[in-house]
């Protein structure tokens, strides 16, 4: 007991020392109370509602300053009045299989508690200082917090004393690495590498982290950070979809688990449900003219598709192409039903069926053959002028370059143009109503999907979060 009172009076000393005494322009549009109470309504308060500027009030001035990209200091400016009433907790990636965990922000040294992948809680952190310094293996080291997606490992509750000094309440999450409490949690990394929390906010989080609970610590990618909207599970744009009548997106999570949007939104509803198995190929059509696309796979030479999106076997298996083979579909006689083919890398070639086999058939003979593109191409398929039939283009992930041809022959691309960066994966849908197909991106390392209306070079039109998945798809709905 007289340690842990040793430690509340150290936390006091240090947090009196190195905040301002009270914030000068304390008499500004907010009164302390107000200012409290919407900090505490926004996620960065959880003490008394007291009208004390004392240290927690002034941690979580800073944990608010350091969310916005504002100057960095633990005393309030009526000027940012506004801008905490206007905020929005942010729209983090979104995580389908961890839909509650803990997200730090080194860029902004801020921590996320996240619920039902939203976040509730923001925390003011100090991570890795970069410096050098001695471990406990006595040679040199530098500070620096270990990035990646964790999980917790072991908990101390109360003190643990290290040869580095004093952790409060640690959660362990990789080593010797630990989200702990602190009594010096300043505006910059000043840790050895573990994630500094003050004290009042690692007794808080007692009740809210668990061993076994996801953890992930990143720096913000270049051009991209946290969204802070209102507007739901998406960042920002609209694809503009007037009639109703637009395609929309599926996805893959490599396990044998599909997800589907019930629409390219914000706000959408996710559908999600197993089909197939680990390293299955998708592919998304219209097998039976019904005007609903669904799912199918492709695996090692044979297609198994199926009419509904709901677990169960296939409708319909047949035997086409090879394993390696990169498989498609689409509407290549505007007759409103989907077939399938495959693009065979090593040869550069596309193989095409017409007509859908019958249940059990192998298909040695395709209906169209022809060479186009490179090894380490990616083939998508689209309506991509608007004449009813579907054709095929070709992404170069290495470059960023897209391909399109509006006939199934070679040839030289009809359009080329460059869209995403190297790593995106590619995808066309009429996301706009429009009746013409154009392309979309998906950047596996940000959970984020670029939507285009037109096919050409330049800015997205909407960006959409949806998350860190795989195998993404353009479906009608």
């Amino acid at each position: 007991m007289l340690r842990r009172l040793s430690n509340l009076l150290l936390v006091l000393t240090l947090a009196l020392g190195f905040v301002a005494v009270l914030p000068q322009e304390e008499a500004g549009a907010l009164t302390a109370v107000e200012l409290q109470t919407l900090l505490e309504e926004k996620g960065f308060y959880r003490g008394a509602i007291d009208g004390k500027i004392g240290p927690q009030t002034q941690q979580a001035i800073m944990a608010f300053r350091k969310e916005v990209g504002v100057t960095r200091s633990f005393s309030w400016s009526s000027s940012l009045d506004g801008l905490l009433r206007d905020y929005q907790r942010p729209w983090l990636p979104y995580r389908h299989e961890e839909p509650d965990r803990v997200e730090v922000n080194l860029t902004r040294q801020v921590m996320y508690l996240i619920r039902n992948n939203k976040v509730v809680q923001i925390f003011p952190i100090s991570s890795g200082n970069g410096q050098p310094y001695k471990n406990s293996f006595g040679s040199f080291t530098n500070a620096r917090t270990p990035t990646g997606d964790f999980r917790i490992q072991r908990h101390i509750k109360g003190l643990r004393v290290s040869y580095l000094g004093e952790l409060w309440n640690p959660w362990y999450f990789t080593g010797g690495y630990a989200i702990h409490g602190s009594g010096s949690v300043p505006a910059q990394p000043a840790s050895h590498g573990c994630v500094r929390v003050t004290m009042w906010d690692s007794d808080w989080l007692e009740g809210q982290l668990w061993v076994g609970m996801p953890l992930h610590v990143w720096y913000e990618p270049a051009g991209v950070g946290p969204v802070f909207s209102s507007s739901g599970l998406g960042i920002g744009g609209s694809t503009g979809c007037p009639n109703g009548n637009c395609d929309t997106v599926a996805f893959t999570n490599g396990k044998g688990y599909f997800y589907v949007w019930n629409q390219l939104s914000h706000t959408p509803a996710i559908e999600k449900f197993p089909y197939g198995a680990a390293g299955d190929l998708p592919v998304w059509g219209d097998w039976n003219g019904d005007g609903v696309d669904t799912p199918g796979v492709f695996r090692n030479g044979a297609f198994h598709l199926r009419d509904a999106t709901t677990p169960g076997p296939a409708t319909l298996t047949f035997y086409f192409g090879r394993a390696g083979d990169i498989p498609f579909a689409g509407d290549w006689d505007g007759d409103g039903i989907d077939t399938v083919g495959i693009f065979r890398p090593s040869e550069q070639k596309f193989y095409i069926l017409d007509h859908t086999p019958a249940k059990g058939a192998s298909v040695t003979q395709p209906d169209r053959s022809f060479v186009f593109g490179r090894i380490g191409d990616k083939p998508f398929v689209g309506d991509f002028d608007g004449d009813g039939k579907d054709s095929l283009g070709l992404h170069r992930p290495s470059t960023g370059e897209v391909f399109i041809r509006h006939d199934l022959s070679a040839g030289w691309a009809d359009l080329q143009f460059i869209y995403g960066r190297p790593g995106d994966q590619l995808v066309a849908g009429d996301w706009n109503g429009d009746d013409t197909d154009s392309v979309a991106v998906y950047r596996p390392s940000w959970g984020v999907l670029f939507v285009k209306n037109k096919n050409k070079a330049g800015a997205a039109d909407a960006t959409f979060d949806v998350g860190f998945l795989s195998g993404v798809s353009a479906l009608a709905r």
